[in-house]
């Protein structure tokens, strides 16, 4: 009898878009065409939810995570030679997911160098050293200090915390860092909002809107709330969004707290 070790099962799609699409990368319309996938079919795959659009015109199948390595090789796709990830772009391909006004729309491609500006209302001249760029699998891009730096002025003021905080919890910089920046950006266009939300930023927020619930509270005038709260509940200690130890008050956002830890906290 066989003693040797059962090999581990391999999690594949059970049921392959095509055998002549890479079953684990990234996509464009145009390689579906040439593996006989019109564009009629990629759009229903697509509604169906069998494959997700990741930035525009380039697809992944639902099954595969988004990797870095995932999203490095989608904008490999898209960005031409000679041009740097920057924005919002930057901040996905570092693993920091945003918030976007429309929730169905792809991650937007934003890119510097060879004739193209980021876009953004009174942006001019974006210029960037040495120390501002890197290498991420490939793909050449601002850093996530840099892209911090950028997103806190160029993103409305909620959006802007949200980019500040998921991008400091990488921990590819520190706070004191970010905070000894900001001279470079005197008299560039948003530099007020960017002195101001960067003083708030917090590596502890669990997502933008944990971040952009502390900006409403702080705009609120109320005082300053722990991000990340753990207190003491039936089922152990649960973490609050936000908190005051002192005033025994916080806020949990919807879901997060048991109906048990919810009841208690509230008595």
């Amino acid at each position: 009898m066989d003693s040797s070790p059962t090999p581990p099962l391999v999690a594949l799609p059970l049921d392959p878009i095509s055998p002549r699409l890479p079953i684990d990368a990234p996509f464009t319309p145009a390689m579906a065409a040439r593996a006989g996938i019109g564009r009629a079919v990629l759009d229903r795959l697509h509604r169906e939810g069998r494959v997700r659009r990741l930035l525009r015109g380039v697809y992944l199948d639902a099954t595969v995570p988004s990797s870095k390595t995932v999203r490095a090789r989608a904008l490999g796709l898209v960005v031409r030679s000679g041009q740097v990830v920057v924005g919002q772009t930057a901040a996905w391909l570092h693993g920091v997911d945003l918030l976007r006004p429309d929730a169905d729309s792809p991650v937007p491609v934003e890119v510097h160098g060879r004739g193209h500006r980021t876009g953004r209302p009174g942006v001019r001249g974006v210029r960037y050293t040495g120390h501002d760029l890197e290498t991420v699998e490939g793909v050449r891009c601002t850093t996530p200090l840099r892209t911090a730096l950028d997103l806190g002025r160029w993103l409305p003021p909620d959006r802007a915390l949200a980019a500040l905080d998921g991008l400091l919890a990488l921990r590819a910089f520190s706070h004191t860092a970010l905070m000894a920046e900001l001279p470079r950006f005197g008299g560039l266009h948003g530099v007020v909002q960017l002195r101001e939300l960067a003083a708030l930023a917090d590596e502890r927020a669990e997502g933008p809107v944990e971040s952009m619930l502390r900006l409403c509270w702080l705009d609120g005038h109320l005082p300053t709330p722990t991000p990340g709260l753990a207190v003491p509940a039936p089922s152990g200690r649960v973490r609050l969004a936000l908190g005051l130890e002192v005033h025994r008050f916080g806020v949990a956002l919807l879901g997060r707290l048991s109906d048990a830890d919810l009841a208690a906290l509230s008595a």
